[in-house]
Order: structure tokens, then sequence, then C-alpha cells
């Protein structure tokens, strides 16, 4: 590591052809030769550290990239710098760092561990955590930068209950575990998606889920210090008691936005445990038993409404938390074999 090199024109183009070509090549902030300028953008993004060559004989050109997204509160930072670097982060961490290859590899030391990230091995700094690094000049990098507080609330609402402390991970991620290696596929398949014009990942209604699986993955798959805790949730039923304040629960908040955490929360359990409850006990899912619930009461006020004053279908399904009207029709159709529209008008034909 640390060779002196020769530095071609071919090398030149070469460099000028990844600049616009890679991960995240539409999300570019910085193509740079100064070190400096490569080290202060990317500490706004990250954190505070200081690089320099692992060689200062080595006179191979310095090859700046910096790049960076976000997919909800999940940020996706893409460096690289061509040549053999050395890495101290100055400050200690207070976000969640997952480190990724995409070529070349990376030695972490973080207080007595010891890492290496390279094409079979992440890395998952957690906070308050420092480190050191020595990279090769192949590798190039992908940071997902999580704070703490989205990953916090990510572990409640698979717990049933908010963490007492900060979450910390084991700081080497083995990419070739069963999990991981499914959450990588569906991580290398995001990415892909950020570069198109219109992919799916620019849809703001999408990133919600994204972002669930992003945070999901890591929290069932890399072993952590809540770990024991939420793999408890796999095993025991669900108390009858607790079902039934569930279901009281959906009853009293039909009208408002609940989602599966709300109502695993307000019972105290997670919500995993709490879709193997409905699944045993009913035969379905906490959401598709709040939309039937919502759909009986949406098509007794169309068969209650005034004919004389009639509301519309729209008010009406507003009412009961469906915000989209043809979603809610294709529903009420399913179920009761007509359009809403149809039954206001019978209602309204019938006063």
């Amino acid at each position: 590591m640390g060779e002196h090199r020769r530095h071609t024109v071919d090398d030149d183009a070469e460099w000028v052809r990844a600049a616009m070509t890679g991960p995240l090549a539409r999300h570019r902030l910085l193509s740079t030769a100064d070190v400096d300028e490569f080290c202060s953008r990317a500490s706004q993004i990250l954190s505070v550290h200081d690089i320099h060559r692992t060689n200062a004989l080595d006179t191979a050109p310095f090859r700046g990239q910096v790049r960076a997204t976000s997919v909800g509160d999940v940020q996706f930072v893409y460096l690289e710098q061509g040549v053999d670097m050395d890495v101290d982060i100055l400050e200690r961490l207070d976000y969640y760092d997952v480190m990724l290859a995409y070529s070349g590899t990376n030695e972490i030391t973080c207080s007595d561990r010891l890492s290496k990230v390279g094409a079979a091995h992440g890395a998952l700094l957690s906070p308050r955590m420092r480190a050191r690094m020595r990279m090769d000049a192949d590798y190039r990098q992908m940071h997902l930068r999580i704070d703490q507080h989205v990953l916090n609330q990510r572990l409640e609402n698979l717990l049933g209950r908010p963490p007492h402390d900060p979450v910390i991970f084991d700081l080497t991620m083995d990419l070739s575990s069963p999990r991981l290696s499914t959450w990588m596929s569906s991580l290398r398949l995001l990415i892909h998606d950020l570069d198109k014009e219109d992919g799916l990942t620019r849809h703001l209604l999408a990133a919600t889920s994204w972002q669930d699986m992003l945070l999901t993955g890591p929290l069932v798959s890399h072993p952590h210090s809540y770990s024991a805790a939420l793999h408890e949730q796999d095993h025991p039923r669900v108390h009858r008691r607790t079902f039934k304040q569930a279901l009281d629960f959906c009853d009293e908040h039909l009208a408002d936005p609940v989602t599966v955490g709300d109502i695993a929360r307000h019972v105290g359990i997670s919500a995993r445990s709490l879709q193997r409850a409905f699944q045993e006990e009913l035969g379905t899912s906490p959401t598709r038993y709040l939309q039937s619930l919502r759909l009986a009461q949406a098509r007794q006020d169309l068969l209650e409404m005034d004919p004389a004053s009639p509301e519309s279908v729209t008010q009406i399904a507003h009412r009961w938390g469906f915000v989209h009207l043809s979603r809610f029709a294709a529903a009420y159709r399913k179920r009761y074999g007509e359009a809403p529209s149809a039954t206001a008008m019978r209602v309204v034909a019938g006063g």
C-alpha cells in the first residue's frame, strides 16, 4: 500500500469518465484534485475528520468524488479518492454510519476492534464512536448516514416500546449472511433507482417504505444491544386481554390516521406480535381489519344520509380515513358489490 505510481494522460481521461458514472452519478456534489476541499465537503455531510496520504512520497494525483442524496431521513453519501489514504475521525459520532465498499478495502480501527470493509464485509459505526481508517487507492465507499432519533423510532415500532439507551451495533457486518444478503440486494436496487430521472425513489409516498426497509434490515439481521429483546418478540403469544385492548383502540380511533405501530405502542407489544395476533385470531392484518371497520362505517353513513341534504361520497370517505377516493371506491365495490356513488344515488332517489 502506498507504492509510487506513474501518472498518465489515460489516468486523467479515466477519472473524467468515472466522475460522470457510477453510484449516485446524478447527485454529484464535488469532483476535485484538492485534498483539503474534499475533506471539507465530506466533513460537512458526515463527521469532522482529517485525511492524509498513507505514503507521503506517493505522487499519484488525488481524485476526490463527493456525491450525496437522501431517501426519507436516510442520507446516502458516496466518496472516493483514488490514492492510498489514512483517515482520522476527529469527533465522536452522533449518528449511525453504515459503510459499504464498491471496490478496494478499508481497514477500520475503533477502540480495540479492527474491521476490514470490502466485498464480503461492511462496517456499522454507532454514536459516540471514533475511528481511524486506512483506505487503499481502489477504495470506493457508500455511507448510509442515519440520525439516532430515526433509528430509535423504527426500533420502538418493532419493540412496541421506546428503547432506554442508544442502540450499539457490532462493528463488522457480515454481508454474506442470508438476511443481510437480501438487504444488500434491495439496497443495490434502491441505489440504482436513485440515478433514474423518474425512479420510484423520487416519489414522496414511496420514501417511508424504502426507509423502513433500510432501517429494519440491520435491526433484525445484524447483532446489536437490543437484539435479544427484539428477537424475544418472535415467541410469546399476545394475551387475550391485550388483544381486546388493541381491538378497542381500533374501534375508538376509526376516524384517526392510526398505524400498526400506534396500536402496538398503545398495548405495549411489538408491531410484529400485533400482526401475528391478528392473523391468528381473525385471519387478517391490523390494516385490513381497520379498513373493514371503516368501510362498514362509511356504508352506514351512506345508507343513513338525509336525502334532502345529502353529503358527498368524498366527505364520507374522508371522515373515515380514506384519503384516496379511487382506492375507497374500489374497496367498497369489492366489499358491497356496488360503487359508493351507487349507494348514495339509491338513497337519494328513495327519499
